[in-house]
């Protein structure tokens, strides 16, 4: 056993010295390397050889290389199920599946994240437990299945107010991504309801002149604009561009969308006016 240990040690000291001096285009060519070399000291049921694969993962997903990566990870996740590696296999299947988000392959992340949620939940470990609750809710939200992604966004906020307390910026995400989900219902009550929460989170942990303020002002004037309280909107709009002004370029994405969101507002109210 020592001298497994012993040559593991090593095997890892030469991929990292290999690493560092190896250009962005030999990093893949390095990582086979390491893994070939790990299998042949390694046994199979080794959680070593568990690592050594989620190892190369990390760097073929690092290179661009996301297909590569997705499938070395679903190997190590093989190996991390079958030795019973439980806090690997769960660490390894929330890489997974963040990465299929990623590929757009829907189904797949959202079964590698029901499989990351069972797999902290056997180790007890809750801490991972609202964030991938969130991306959970995501990937629900962009298949269609806005009744999972609603239940999962309010596990989130619960367990996030459980783990962090009720004012904690992991309770604003959910409860911002819930009232998302509530706006395109056409629930724009509870939707409303959400944004505000939020806000007062972000406000409370952040003051009143942060990104995330903005972007729930910003989803507060878009709901109030649905509503036709245009003055209040308009409010909003204004508020969440003088925040986002002040961090974000002007071809930020988010600013380049309240912006336009804001103009339509003012179109809308002269069509209205004249």
């Amino acid at each position: 056993m020592q001298h497994t240990a012993s040559l593991w040690e090593t095997l890892c000291n030469d991929f990292e010295s290999q690493r560092r001096g190896a250009s962005p285009d030999q990093y893949i060519a390095v990582a086979k390397e390491f893994v070939n070399s790990a299998r042949q000291i390694l046994r199979p049921d080794s959680p070593r050889l568990c690592d050594a694969i989620e190892m190369s993962g990390d760097v073929y997903q690092a290179c661009g290389e996301k297909r590569v990566a997705a499938e070395t990870f679903e190997e190590a996740l093989r190996v991390a199920q079958r030795i019973g590696a439980w806090i690997a296999a769960a660490r390894i299947a929330a890489k997974l599946a963040l990465l299929l988000e990623d590929l757009g392959e829907l189904a797949a992340a959202r079964t590698a994240f029901e499989r990351a949620l069972e797999y902290y939940e056997r180790v007890g470990d809750h801490s991972m437990h609202s964030q991938l609750l969130n991306s959970f809710a995501s990937v629900c939200s962009r298949s269609g299945d806005s009744g999972e992604a609603e239940r999962a966004y309010l596990r989130a906020m619960d367990v996030a107010g459980r783990i962090h307390g009720e004012a904690h910026p992991e309770v604003a995400i959910a409860a911002n991504n819930l009232g998302v989900v509530y706006y395109n219902s056409g629930d724009y009550v509870r939707a409303e309801n959400l944004h505000l929460q939020a806000l007062a989170i972000r406000e409370k942990c952040f003051g009143g002149m942060h990104p995330d303020v903005a972007q729930s002002l910003g989803n507060l004037a878009v709901v109030y604009y649905c509503q036709r309280d245009y003055d209040r909107a308009e409010n909003f709009y204004r508020a969440a561009l003088d925040i986002y002004r002040r961090f974000r370029s002007s071809d930020d994405p988010d600013v380049v969308a309240v912006q336009a969101n804001y103009n339509a507002l003012l179109q809308k109210r002269a069509a209205e006016g004249a």
